[in-house]
């Protein structure tokens, strides 16, 4: 038994598994092994906004490098593209935030991906995939006038092409129905449980997925607290075509991400999380000294934030979160902040990428398989 979906279908990869975008750091390498593995895997983007933007930290370009946006993501493109050759079902994407802290970015990473594209047609037998998130999708629409609204000429005319399947990243039902009237192919409903930015309201995943998924007349992929088998058949059986992980494919061997942070993963239990206002609106920590200290910053701004109000960074935060990333390349655990989700309870090992795949898709087929043996069928006779 193969579980498959339209998911399958829609991106041609072999398994219906989205290795989520994460940042500020790179996750150019992952992706690359994630998508031989049999999964989509993307490449993050934050971390190439170095100086243009108050979302990325400057500790960035100690990854990235130096360079403009656009041509930092066509060279990652091309990292992976050259490092899927001989992987003939291989499949791959960007995601780029979308949101107002970041829009003078992404509109350079959009044209980049483009370009990139033109001047390298066969990349499209592989890059397949353009997530965004973080923002308004509908702005970003090939033909937004079509579908009801007045694009702003500062947005690139040309943003996707047809071959693309575009995905959008949404915290709520009044986010996926926006997604919807930008007509993107896929939506994403990711919980409140999940990892880094989320969304102000504390919706998760078991509430969110269904009410998404009832709500729009487009396939729905679940994040926000899945990474194993067992939440693959769940997600399925509650109406998604697949998942998306963050956190779980963070602590995998071949993951550009710290030692000290993949290890973090591994030893905090389900409650060792916590919420506050980041350089990229709420987002969820890892509990350590230093993500206490921007908790404690962010409850100053009580009660707008238990109201789910925006809240805006102060110069207090940005200071600590700067200090907290920088962190991470010193070893420093206790004062680094590192991002990830509730799901962290739930992870106890650093496998290989491929191993953690397979892995879940065995456990969701043969969780799948045995549903049947689960429910009792009372046979009424007639009297």
């Amino acid at each position: 038994m193969v579980v498959r979906t339209k998911f399958q279908e829609m991106i041609g990869t072999k398994y219906p598994i989205i290795q989520a975008g994460m940042g500020p750091y790179s996750t150019t390498e992952l992706s690359l092994y994630a998508a031989r593995a049999g999964a989509v895997g993307l490449i993050s983007t934050i971390g190439m906004g170095v100086g243009l933007s108050a979302a990325t930290p400057d500790s960035a370009s100690k990854v990235f490098g130096k360079g403009s946006p656009d041509v930092l993501i066509s060279n990652a493109i091309m990292k992976v593209w050259d490092g899927l050759k001989d992987f003939p079902d291989a499949v791959f994407g960007v995601n780029i935030p979308v949101s107002y802290e970041f829009v003078a970015v992404a509109k350079r990473l959009m044209r980049g991906i483009v370009n990139t594209i033109e001047e390298h047609p066969e990349i499209k037998q592989k890059l397949k995939v353009i997530v965004t998130s973080a923002g308004d999708p509908l702005p970003w629409a090939i033909d937004a006038k079509a579908k009801g609204a007045k694009r702003p000429a500062k947005y690139q005319p040309k943003t996707f092409h047809d071959d693309i399947t575009w995905c959008h990243v949404v915290p709520a039902v009044v986010h996926a129905k926006r997604a919807e009237k930008a007509d993107v192919d896929i939506i994403i409903a990711s919980g409140h449980e999940g990892g880094a930015h989320i969304a102000w309201d504390p919706v998760h995943s078991m509430v969110l997925l269904p009410a998404v998924i009832k709500a729009v007349n487009k396939p729905v992929v679940a994040a926000g607290g899945y990474c194993d088998g067992r939440s693959l058949a769940a997600a399925i059986a509650m109406g998604a075509i697949g998942i998306q992980m963050g956190t779980r494919f963070i602590a995998t061997k071949e993951s550009e991400f710290q030692d000290i942070w993949k290890k973090a993963i591994v030893e905090r239990d389900e409650r060792g999380t916590l919420v506050g206002r980041g350089l990229f609106g709420p987002m969820r920590f890892l509990r350590n000294a230093q993500s206490i200290k921007v908790v404690e910053e962010t409850l100053k701004s009580i009660p707008e934030v238990f109201l789910g109000k925006p809240m805006e960074s102060t110069s207090e935060i940005m200071k600590l979160e700067m200090e907290g990333m920088a962190a991470l390349f010193d070893g420093d655990v206790d004062n680094s902040i590192i991002l990830g989700g509730e799901v962290t309870g739930r992870i106890d090992s650093i496998p290989t990428i491929k191993d953690l795949v397979e892995g879940i898709m065995s456990e969701a087929e043969e969780i799948i398989k045995k549903l049947p043996e689960k429910v009792i069928a009372k046979t009424i006779k007639a009297s």
